[in-house]
């Protein structure tokens, strides 16, 4: 084994986990590759803030590039993992395979509707800072109309 060849190291997702866990490494002890589709991490904590108007979405979404620029050991690739290939350790994605020694999977979670398409038919999800600014736009608009449907009634009253 060469001392100068480090393990490799792939963590699929960038949200909390997945950056804990690179952050919690030994800095050049490993080559470490995040790999997400987005090129940003974003809070989810606090997307609810986003949806309400309480906070800027820039607030709560911090790029990959920026949260690493100091880790030489770090690299990132924007892609999504399609499989997982565990009896050669590989990573399959659009853009390639990758190879790992260690694979960290941190992919975070989605919205369960429990089989009712009602529920996910006429509800919004709120696991992004696109869906936080969804919810955000869709409340303004419906207060805009509730303001104009007043202002109608105030002037038919006149």
């Amino acid at each position: 084994h060469n001392e100068n060849i480090k393990p490799k190291i792939v963590v699929l997702g960038g949200g909390v986990a997945g950056l804990q866990f690179i952050q919690n490494l030994k800095e050049n002890e490993y080559d470490i590759m995040l790999i997400d589709k987005p090129n940003h991490h974003q809070f989810q904590p606090l997307f609810y803030q986003v949806a309400t108007s309480q906070i800027e979405p820039s607030s709560i979404s911090f790029p990959f590039r920026k949260i690493f620029q100091e880790r030489k050991d770090v690299r990132i690739r924007l892609t999504k993992a399609e499989s997982i290939d565990p009896d050669n350790k590989q990573v399959i994605t659009p853009i390639g395979n990758f190879d790992y020694d260690y694979l960290v999977i941190a992919t975070g979670c989605k919205t369960n509707y429990f089989g009712n398409k009602n529920i996910k038919k006429y509800t919004y999800g709120l696991k992004s800072t696109y869906q936080a600014i969804t919810i955000q736009n869709r409340t303004l608009e419906h207060f805009k109309k509730k303001l104009h449907k007043n202002k109608e009634i105030q002037q038919t009253k006149k």
